[in-house]
């Protein structure tokens, strides 16, 4: 079944690839490799093109556009290796933001946030963390003076650089969300480049000052949480997707041109075999991500069960589809003026952010048994249908 797009998702998705493929070549990619933020003006031209403001509610000034909108964009990321932190900056933090905060918070960031004057970042992930569901380990503290941080997060993505942090911290037994200031007193930074390109930071708070996002009496915080790092999940599966399609036709580019005993590579049958797995893959891939991306925009509240899922699918695929590149390319492989180099990172990396895939099939196996899910058809929603299909 193949998914039949809007007008406006493909309007979204033929507009991304056409600007990436005219102006955001690998040569010139290479502006924001390892620079805090990116390329400044691919983000300004991320900004005109409307991109920073794709997943903001139309009431705080966005497009209001959902998962499957952030996905096929991702997915042009991810085919042409975009290392500027749009998931990062919008589809995490600034969307925490438009979701949790006030309209004073709102109205301060937001339009500068979407004119791309100013960035955002989320710490949120932690030392020993599998999964990014898990009640955080820093903690909050209220003071006569405001709240106060304590604890350690690493791997914040596009953390060096931005105008603003947004803390998960623990309170009362719950998790609420705080602004911090980079530049603020206790704050200790480690930034350093990433394998993709980009660019993170572990950073300590001790006795840091912070400003609670949204209102003191809000209990929503664990739910938006938890669902914009679901949605930011399924988005990273979008965009591995983009860097796996992108890996076969490299793939299959290279082994027409090379020849070998007087025929070209993809003449072998064996090549043609592990070509054809390649695919296999792409196509599962992309299927599991529009499958979440829908279910996802109905059900919110699903979000860490569709993250498994891709994450689980998506993860084994993209090994598989970076090994195999690399291993058809020979050693021009892992040369950097290559692309597949930088994609063979990309999906590797891919693998472990947010959880690896065991982990997340570990923790979603484990909820199925507990509830009896495994016995419910997820296209039928029929228990007592499915149950008897098993006795039979």
């Amino acid at each position: 079944m193949r998914l039949a797009l809007t007008e406006e998702q493909a309007l979204i998705q033929s507009s991304a690839l056409d600007w990436l493929a005219g102006r955001y070549d690998f040569r010139q990619r290479e502006a924001g490799v390892h620079r805090d933020g990116g390329s400044p003006a691919a983000w300004a031209a991320f900004a005109e093109l409307g991109w920073l403001g794709l997943p903001i509610p139309e009431e705080a000034g966005g497009l209001g556009l959902g998962p499957l909108e952030a996905g096929l964009l991702m997915q042009a990321f991810g085919r042409h290796l975009v290392v500027e932190p749009w998931h990062a900056c919008v589809l995490q933090a600034a969307r925490l933001l438009a979701l949790a905060g006030t309209a004073a918070q709102q109205a301060e960031w937001l339009p500068s946030l979407m004119a791309g004057e100013r960035r955002l970042a989320l710490a949120h992930a932690e030392p020993g963390d599998r999964l990014p569901w898990a009640q955080r380990r820093t903690t909050a503290a209220r003071t006569s003076s405001g709240w106060r941080l304590d604890g350690a997060k690493r791997q914040a993505m596009a953390a060096p650089g931005a105008a603003g942090w947004i803390v998960s911290a623990t309170v009362d037994g719950g998790t609420r969300l705080f602004m911090v200031a980079p530049c603020a007193d206790g704050v200790q930074t480690d930034a350093y480049d990433t394998s993709a390109g980009g660019r993170a930071a572990d950073v300590v708070f001790a006795g840091t000052s912070a400003v609670l996002l949204g209102d003191r009496r809000d209990s929503d915080a664990d739910a938006l949480l938890s669902r914009v790092l679901a949605e930011g999940l399924v988005a990273l599966g979008w965009e591995a997707t983009g860097a796996m399609q992108a890996a076969l036709a490299q793939t299959t580019a290279h082994t027409q041109q090379r020849r070998q005993f007087g025929q070209s590579l993809s003449q072998f049958q064996v090549v043609q075999h592990r070509l054809a797995e390649m695919a296999v893959h792409c196509a599962e891939a992309q299927a599991v991500c529009e499958l979440a991306s829908m279910r996802l925009a109905l059900l919110p509240d699903a979000g860490p069960e569709l993250a498994a899922l891709v994450k689980n699918k998506v993860g084994r695929a993209a090994r598989f589809v970076a090994q195999e590149a690399v291993q058809l390319h020979g050693a021009m492989g892992v040369c950097e003026e290559l692309p597949i180099a930088a994609t063979f990172r990309l999906l590797l990396a891919f693998g472990q952010q947010g959880g690896d895939a065991a982990s997340h099939a570990l923790r979603h196996g484990r909820d199925l048994m507990a509830n009896d899910a495994f016995a419910c058809s997820q296209t039928l929603h029929d228990r007592a249908t499915t149950m008897e299909g098993h006795r039979a």
